[in-house]
Order: structure tokens, then sequence, then C-alpha cells
């Protein structure tokens, strides 16, 4: 067995017996008669390249440097290197942080090396005159301060857990005008809730308030700072069609102004990111990355409304996460695992624009012949898939910390389906499926090294030839399920986040799926946290449906994207 790791290479080494389940015998380690489980492998995956920021100059603007973004008045977010200038914050492969301002990763004052799920530039918020904070979110709900960020460095300010709640994590600005970045944080039921910010480094935020409801009706929210000239922060809104909103500020952080349109087709666009003062005349500007990794810049014209974009610079599909992004991010699975004939096992990782690497093996020519294996969203704290193996009764992970086994009992189970968290406390979960037709939630711990007492789903699954998921399809933040009946029929089990009722009452959203011999969730492979779907027919063609985050028509048309995979027998 191995330790799948998303988007790099890891040697993982000793073993961790785990005793814990539910409605079967769990007895510490594997039993004598059980196989071994196979050795761990690695992908040979090449270090994270930062991309070049460059970004066009608006046409009659000044130079912004440290004289122009001071005269203008709007301090940047996220400048590391000290030139007046926002940089570009994001998440690697690796899952650690590197920014524009050099080509290492940015040491956490804290020493953590955990995966970041997002980033949110937040300025130079305790009023030190020095670098500027900023605040990251973990897969589990941790959320961390760190200050005086420079390019490779950063001191711990503050941390708290419990932020798994939230489905996007942002900053406008300064909402209050005391000078200082508030935050703002929206629940999957489109509650919005701010935090702001007291100027203390031990204790940065007060208590949250709520400014109010609906904001589900918006797949991206944009943090662009003082856009309208009056001081105070302001953000966009981008509807599921593309439609493009401005929220100004009233200068009280409870509230804003009512919405204004101010742009349209802004669909076509997979991270869109506030830059703060590029140019240098007082006014926020945004850029937005395309599919295929191009950014493009929309020079600030004042009020939410931006000057027609122009091209920047290339290469940016590398980053998972862009700090300071407006879409819900993904993390957990972005990949497909495939299995030959022989038993040999081959990865095609994510490129972030729709499209799977060159396929790379990883495992030895036929060594996971026979295997009854499942690729899962993250079970553990790593952010990163993971493959379970039902060997001998016994339920294997190949954690980071060591061999998990889960104990026996697991042969009562015909398909097991990892879509990540399902009952809101941050950790990543798994449904399992019995040969009477009864599907059980499994929870597991912070670490994946145990699971809580199994949860009743319900029966009648024994309709379904599939069960997969990975990620979210409905666009709320919370991990769903697809099943396929026999006749091709395809059905959306929306997540709730509640582990006594996972998820909701099914809805057709197809039919015809019977073409394809083979369906499977990689997660989100078009660097837009919305969560896709691969299907191969029967001549080896391989299909992405792109997700829309639209729980009615969660998928757009089918695009081929890649032949010959009638060589394999399982993809995962």
């Amino acid at each position: 067995m191995f330790f799948l790791h998303s988007k790099r290479a890891r040697r993982v080494a000793g073993c961790t017996a785990l005793a814990l389940s539910a409605g079967m015998l769990l007895a510490g380690p594997a039993s004598a008669d059980s196989p071994a489980p196979r050795p761990a492998v690695e992908k040979p995956v090449a270090g994270v390249k930062v991309p070049e920021l460059v970004l066009p100059k608006a046409d009659g603007a000044r130079s912004a440097g440290t004289a122009g973004a001071t005269a203008a008045g709007t301090a940047p977010r996220a400048d590391l290197d000290g030139d007046g200038l926002s940089n570009l914050v994001f998440r690697g492969y690796d899952g650690q942080l590197y920014s524009t301002a050099g080509s290492d990763a940015i040491y956490r004052g804290d020493g953590a090396t955990t995966f970041v799920k997002d980033v949110v530039p937040l300025g130079d918020l305790d009023g030190d005159g020095g670098r500027p904070e900023m605040l990251t979110l973990s897969t589990d709900g941790d959320v961390t301060v760190y200050g005086n960020v420079t390019a490779t460095s950063s001191d711990f300010r503050w941390g708290a857990s419990g932020w798994q709640i939230y489905n996007k994590v942002f900053t406008a600005g300064d909402l209050s005008g005391d000078g200082k970045a508030d935050v703002l944080a929206r629940t999957p039921s489109g509650e919005l809730w701010v935090y702001r910010s007291t100027g203390t480094p031990g204790a940065p935020f007060h208590a949250r308030q709520k400014i109010g409801n609906g904001w589900q009706a918006y797949d991206q929210l944009i943090g662009v700072g003082d856009s309208d000239g009056d001081g105070y922060g302001d953000f966009l809104a981008r509807t599921y069609g593309g439609l493009l909103y401005f929220y100004g500020s009233t200068g009280s952080p409870y509230a804003v102004k009512p919405r204004k349109q101010v742009g349209t087709g802004w669909q076509i666009y997979n991270q869109i990111v506030g830059i703060d003062d590029a140019t240098g005349d007082g006014i926020g500007d945004v850029i937005a990355r395309g599919t295929d990794g191009t950014l493009w810049a929309y020079t600030g014209t004042g009020g939410g409304t931006y000057a027609a974009r122009r091209q920047g610079s290339v290469g940016w599909q590398v980053a998972g996460q862009i700090g300071g992004a407006g879409n819900v991010p993904a993390h957990g699975k972005e990949e497909l695992i495939a299995r030959d004939k022989a038993g040999t096992l081959y990865w095609y990782y994510s490129l972030n624009n729709g499209l799977l690497s060159s396929r790379q093996q990883t495992s030895d020519i036929g060594g996971w012949a026979g295997a009854t294996l499942f690729n899962v969203n993250s079970v553990d704290d790593n952010g990163e898939s993971d493959i379970l193996e039902i060997g001998g009764g016994h339920l294997y992970h190949q954690s980071y910390q060591g061999l998990v086994d889960y104990g026996g009992g697991w042969g009562i189970y015909n398909q097991l389906v990892g879509p990540g968290d399902l009952n809101g406390d941050g950790t990543g979960d798994f449904v399992a499926r019995d040969r009477s037709g009864v599907l059980w939630l499994y929870r597991t711990n912070q670490y994946g090294n145990a699971v809580h007492a199994r949860v009743k789903v319900g029966s009648g699954w024994g309709a379904y030839d599939r069960i997969v998921g990975s990620g979210d399809y409905s666009g709320d933040g919370l991990n769903d399920l697809v099943a396929r009946t026999k006749d091709g029929t395809l059905y959306l089990y929306q997540g709730t986040g509640q582990a006594g009722y996972p998820f909701k009452p099914r809805v057709k959203i197809g039919g015809g799926w019977n073409v394809y011999p083979k369906i499977v969730a990689p997660g989100d492979i078009t660097g837009d946290g919305k969560a896709d779907l691969l299907a191969v027919n029967s001549g080896g063609e391989l299909f992405r449906y792109s997700g829309t985050g639209e729980a009615g028509t969660p998928f757009k048309s089918r695009v081929s994207i890649g032949r010959g995979y009638q060589t394999y027998n399982g993809l995962y």
C-alpha cells in the first residue's frame, strides 16, 4: 500500500496501529493471516517554480512605488519586499506558501509545515510599520495570523480553531476607517460575518458581527480595498453566471451599500484577486486568471468599474490557490490514479487548467494486481489525497505518520467513497456501502489514524453501479456525492455538513451515463475550486465534465481531454 501525495513526493515509513471503529471487529494491528500492505512509493515531481508577476502599466498612470502608494493613500496588503506594491502569495504544489517576492517557501513563525487551504493577505494589521500580516486557513478549520511577512519568513501572532464553519474568508480592507483591515467570512447557508480588527497582535479581532444573509448567490467574493475614493474598503461579488457586482462600504463595518453591477462574462476566470493599487492612481485594481494560467489585469477607474482588460504574465496555473482570490478553495484531491490490467499504478495530476499531466508510474509493475483500493480525499491533516485498501478484511491507510490499520470486518463493503468532510468538523470522512445496499458514514479524527462510530446514512444504495465524489458540486462549500443507476441515470446527493443526515434527498441531473464504463471524481482540475467529473467511454476516450457549482446543473457539457484509457481496468 502507498500514501498518495497530490503534487509532491515523499517516502513514508513506520507503522501506527489503530483500534477504533464501530459495527465491526476492530482490534489493533493486522492479524497474521492478513495480507501485508503494499510498500510506500514515491512520485517524482519537479519543485515549485514561482512564476513571474508582470502586469501592464495603465495608460497615463504614474508608477506606484513606495511614494506613489503613500501619496495615493492606498496601502498594499501584500507588500513583502517593501517596494510599495502588493506581491502575489500562493499555495504551491507542496501545500506551502510562496510569493513573487522570492523563490523559496515562506517560513511560518510557529514552525508549521501543514497544508494551507487558503491564505488572506491583511496588510499592516498591527500598525507597527513593518511588513504585512497574513491569515492562513488549514483544512480542519484552524486559522492563524502571521506578522512581519517577508519573502521567506514570518512571525506567529495568533491562532484559533473552528473556522471550518465558513466556506469563504476574505478581506475587503478597512471597513471601519481605523486604518486596519477587517475580515469577512461566509457560511455555506449564505450568512456573511465581519471580524473587525483590534490592532492588537495577540488578539487581532473583535467578536464577529453578522452583516446579512443571501450571500450564497455568489461563487467568488473578492476584496479590492478602496475602489470609490471614500477611504473605506470595498469588494466584488461574482455570480455563477459570470455577473460581477460591486459592494461599497458605508463606513460601518456591519453594513454595505446596495450592490451595483459592474461587469458580465467573468465566468471565464477561475480565480479573481484584488491586487490593491498597482498603478499609483489611488484606486484598487484587479487581476484575473484564465484557465490557461494567463493573468489579466483590470485597472480600476473608480466605483468598482474597470478599464478593458490587458494581458499580464503567463504560467500561473502552477498556483493551487492564490492569496486573496475570491473562489472557494478546493483541497484534498486534484488527480487521477489509474491501474492497468497488469496491476501497475499510474498517477496523473491536475494542471489547474482542465487537463491532466502525463502519466507517471507509481508502483512496481504488477504491484497492485488484485488489490481492492480506493482513492479518497485527504483523511488526515495534510490536505492530500489518500489511498485506502481493503485486504484480508482489514482497511489500511498509509498515513504520513505511518501505516494505519483500521481493524477487521471491512470485507462486508463493496464500495468506499471519500468526498471530504461530511460532518462539519474539518476532517476528511468517507462512506462505505455494504453488500445489502446500506450506506454508512465513517468520520475520522484530525490525524486520520482513527474513525468514530459509524453512522447509518440509509438503505437502497445497491441501486447504483457507481458512487463517486470528491469535493463540492453544488456551490455551497459542502462535499457531495454523485451516483449512477444501472440504466445510466445520474443523481446528485448534496452534502449537509451534518453527521446524522449527511446528504439531502437525491436530485436527478442527467441520463445516458451508461455509455461510460468508467466514471471517476478527480476533485478540481480546472483551478476554480469547483469539483469536476471524468468519464471514459468504451473506446478509451477521456471526457471532462467541468463543475458549475450549481446544484440543478452541476456540470458543463463534456470536453474530450485524452485517449487510450481503455488500457486501464481501474480509475480512482
